[in-house]
């Protein structure tokens, strides 16, 4: 486990279709006309645009911003 692990907060977001998922506090849901995403808020802001207009899709693409933030917070610190 990374020693940042517990630090970082997860909380429960259900998407406008309906979609579950465990987020970090640093990972946002942004919803618009026929598009959604994530966006993480750790040092610049980055999107990441569902892959798949699904459940899958947002899935994935949750997967990555959560790489992406483990990345940042391992060498930038929390």
């Amino acid at each position: 486990m990374n020693g940042w692990g517990d630090a970082v907060q997860y909380h429960p977001l259900t998407t406008a279709a309906g979609e579950q998922f465990s987020v970090p506090e640093y990972i946002l849901r942004v919803e618009g006309a026929g598009a959604g995403g994530w966006q993480l808020r750790y040092g610049e802001w980055t999107d990441y645009p569902d892959v798949a207009g699904d459940a899958a899709g947002a899935a994935r693409a949750l997967a990555l911003a959560i790489e992406d933030m483990t990345a940042r917070i391992e060498y930038r610190g929390k």
